[in-house]
């Protein structure tokens, strides 16, 4: 066995043919270090970073897939490169700190990662510069298409019902992805989910889902029954003859049409420190329940940056009983369900994304859909700095059951089909701040049996109703709840001398009579305003039941700090922009237990004072 003496001789040796500007510092007649001090220092550089887990030197690997040589038994270098993202992501030869770039192209594959970095030295995968890389679950649709005719068949059922309809039969090779498994394969082995032309435009599905089937309740809007029922850009799938029918403007060879096959795009299982970049992930195939089209699972420190997340059959991107992870800048749009998804996860990031048109396929909001889903039992996650938009029948952002210590900041919700934020059955603390909600056909803001909540600081315009702090039941209350500094800009209509929605709804507790004598003690609200340029504010003390505002300052004493005035704005197409700020700086005091102050200080609403 070498001694260690033996050893420090060996790596000074090497160090001083390696290093000659420190080895002829060494040998010069001006010593500044006595050569044997500098020996040691040698040795103990070179020995610092194999101690420590540090790489002097990472290596840059290539996937490419339509380069003639390439092949996953290549070395993986720029000149000799692997073919599929899947196999760089298996981990072999790979070490904390190396960078897989990835050249242009569609990759039809299920990306598994099994590879891990070190903290400071994660492993990336990335696309190259200038490449878009795409990974898609779905194939091709290829063969002979079949126009459907009376003699083929048989009688219309009314006039034009197989105009412009098409059939072809699928292979065995669209059913055969080894993730369904189980009950979903025996359920319903044979079945399409997803129809797409020219990647872009999802074809309607025609007829009952075999996975969500609506059992208990509603979950999956059902549009038809069969064959008959076809409309223009919309699909009907026979298991039975495993036979997919369409029905779209033109012959099908005209265009692109692509199955989902694949039930995920990329999953990852107990992984660390990774980071993906600018990938673009579309199209699969549910296996059922709610996967995603990319899962983390039990992953840490995982960053997702400048990625796509499209068309997914439910989902676009899980993080499952994951931590410290971040998800930044990335597009989780036009999903079958729900852009994001969190559950069971803890401190991380959803930053400076955009989760816009999910729910495409319209699922039941009762149950679940929206632009970001989070259930249950987070900690310490953050939402901040998104655009959350055009979801449809659904909430821009839903956190749901049992979250804790959630911050939702500097958000940008508008025009969602449902609640704009809602936040519902969480102990808290919750953080709802400086956010630009508007034109939501729900609630802005619906703080629902949630306690240790504070909304503070945001802006509301015309929504359906502006911020609503009700209990659900007797086990579900509102504890500890806070509504301060909000800017409320007409989230009431005024309809033959009634208000229609209000713009604050704050629970006094059920037992509020005539008298008006609250129940309910550490629920409080101040240093609002309220807009009057188009009518008079209403505010609420329990679901319908309207005050104005001047009443419910003496009622509860509640607002005793807030305002009526008129306030400026423009809400037009998809736009928002606040046209003045008189009279919005006299914003009070936060608690110091928050954590978080205001861009400005002083100022009533969000910072965010337009947009786009």
């Amino acid at each position: 066995m070498t001694t260690n003496a033996t050893l420090l001789r060996k790596l000074c040796s090497y160090a001083a043919v390696c290093c000659s500007p420190i080895r002829r510092l060494a040998h010069s007649p001006v010593r500044w270090w006595p050569r044997a001090s500098i020996s040691r220092w040698l040795a103990l550089w070179l020995v610092l970073p194999a101690v420590g887990g540090g790489r002097l030197h990472a290596t840059t690997y290539y996937v490419d897939q339509q380069a003639k040589n390439a092949s996953d038994g290549n070395a993986g270098n720029a000149v000799a490169p692997w073919k599929t993202i899947g196999r760089a992501a298996t981990g072999k030869k790979l070490q904390p700190g190396d960078v897989v770039l990835i050249r242009s192209g569609i990759y039809r594959e299920h990306v598994e990662l099994k590879v891990s970095g070190t903290p400071g030295q994660p492993i990336t995968f990335a696309a190259a510069p200038e490449a878009r890389v795409v990974i898609k679950g779905s194939e091709l649709v290829q063969g002979t298409w079949k126009k459907l005719g009376a003699a083929a068949q048989g009688k219309e059922p009314f006039p034009g019902a197989w105009a412009d309809v098409w059939s072809i039969k699928l292979g065995d090779e669209f059913f055969e992805d080894p993730a369904f498994a189980g009950s979903y394969r025996e359920r319903s082995a044979r079945w399409v989910s997803q129809v797409f032309l020219n990647e872009h435009q999802p074809l309607q599905r025609i007829g009952l889902d075999p996975v969500y089937t609506n059992a208990p309740f509603p979950k999956l809007t059902t549009i038809g029954q069969g064959l008959a029922d076809l409309t223009k850009d919309s699909f009907y799938f026979s298991a039975e003859e495993q036979v997919l029918y369409v029905k779209i403007a033109g012959e099908p060879y005209y265009f692109s049409i692509e199955v989902g096959v694949r039930g995920f795009v990329l999953s990852a299982r107990a992984v660390h420190d990774v980071v993906l970049r600018g990938l673009e992930l579309r199209q699969n195939r549910q296996p059922g329940g709610s996967w995603s089209l990319a899962g983390l699972q039990s992953c840490e420190r995982v960053t997702l940056e400048d990625c796509r997340f499209l068309q997914a059959d439910f989902c676009g991107l899980s993080l499952y009983r994951s931590t410290n992870c971040v998800v930044k800048g990335c597009d989780l749009s036009y999903n079958g369900n729900t852009g994001l998804a969190l559950s069971e996860s803890e401190d991380c990031v959803v930053e400076n994304s955009t989760l816009l048109f999910n729910n495409y396929r319209r699922f039941h909001a009762e149950w679940h859909a929206g632009g970001l889903k989070a259930i249950p039992a987070n900690r310490r996650c953050v939402v901040r700095g998104c655009e959350v938009a055009y979801n449809t029948d659904a909430p821009g952002i839903w956190f749901d059951y049992q979250n804790s210590d959630i911050r939702i900041l500097g958000n940008v919700c508008h025009h969602n089909g449902g609640q704009g934020i809602f936040f519902e059955i969480n102990p808290g603390p919750g953080l709802i701040a400086d956010n630009l909600v508007y034109a939501n056909r729900g609630r802005g803001i619906y703080v629902s049996g949630s306690q240790n909540t504070s909304v503070v600081h945001n802006t509301l315009a015309e929504n359906g109703g502006g911020i609503m702090v009700m209990p659900r039941s007797a086990t579900e209350p509102v504890d500890n709840s806070l509504v301060l500094n909000n800017l409320f800009l007409h989230n009431s209509l005024a309809v033959e001398n009634q208000a229609r929605g209000a713009d604050l709804t704050l629970y006094m507790g059920d037992l509020v009579t005539t008298l008006f004598k609250r129940s309910i003690l550490d629920v409080h609200s101040d240093f609002n305003v309220f807009a009057s340029n188009a009518g008079p504010p209403a505010v609420r003390h329990h679901w319908n039941p309207d005050n104005t505002l001047a009443q419910w300052q003496k009622r509860f004493e509640e607002d005793t700090h807030s305002k009526s005035q008129s306030v400026p704005y423009a809400l037009r197409g998809s736009g928002f922009q606040l046209l003045g700020r008189e009279g919005l700086d006299g914003a009070g005091p936060l608690p110091e237990n928050l954590r978080w102050q205001p861009a400005t200080a002083g100022r009533v609403g969000s910072s965010l004072t337009h947009w786009p």
